[in-house]
């Protein structure tokens, strides 16, 4: 079952294809019953359950070398380490509910997707274009035995990013540039954020310096 789910995060879960998709598929979920929530041919699906909210996730590039050890190692990995929260609720993101259940591993470790939902308090930083950032939407996660509301997250480096958003660096410029942080474009964040909004009828993040309330 998880292998399949990595197969389909390899092949449709970066935002890109979220945002493809959204756009001609367009932006209004209808209601399945039970905790499967909702779906439409896009491939995303409104889940009830576990999962890893990755939106202000701090990660840190593995380090990469050729294939034989002692190769030169890699200038520009392509993935990272990231720690995400664990959250249970309705939540967004690709393929079918059953195969977002948690995965007990042979180590007794707990695998969990990374999807999305409205559920971090953090506003939405504004990073400029030409900086690296973390896709980690649909992508696999390690539940951490020691705090089961933390999570490891293994996510593709996306690097000359274009303008992005981000959850995580506490509305602070510097951070843009001082660390390595998931996002999505403006235009994939309104796009999943109107899907999300439309389906649970809450209000989406706020931006940096923009006042709180309704």
């Amino acid at each position: 079952m998880f292998r399949n789910v990595l197969s389909l995060c390899k092949s449709r879960t970066t935002w890109a294809v979220v945002s493809l998709a959204l756009c001609c598929a367009g932006a209004v979920f209808g209601a399945d019953k039970g905790k499967a929530g909702s779906s439409h041919d896009h491939g995303l699906v409104m889940c009830e359950g576990t999962y890893a909210l990755c939106d202000a996730a701090a990660c840190t590039p593995i380090p990469e070398q050729g294939a034989l050890p002692g190769s030169k190692p890699a200038a520009k990995p392509k993935h990272a380490l990231c720690e995400c929260v664990v959250e249970t609720g309705k939540n967004l993101g690709p393929g079918p509910c059953a195969n977002r259940q948690p995965v007990t591993g042979s180590n007794g470790g707990e695998y969990i997707l990374s999807t999305y939902s409205f559920a971090l308090p953090d506003k939405y930083l504004e990073c400029p274009a030409g900086g690296p950032r973390t896709v980690c939407f649909g992508y696999p996660c390690l539940v951490d035995k020691a705090d089961p509301k933390h999570a490891h997250c293994t996510c593709p480096i996306k690097y000359d990013s274009k303008a992005f958003w981000t959850q995580g660096g506490s509305c602070d410029k510097a951070a843009c540039t001082n660390g390595l942080w998931q996002g999505g474009t403006p235009k994939e964040y309104a796009l999943i954020n109107k899907i999300f909004g439309d389906a649970t009828h809450q209000p989406p993040p706020q931006m940096c310096g923009q006042a709180s309330g309704k």
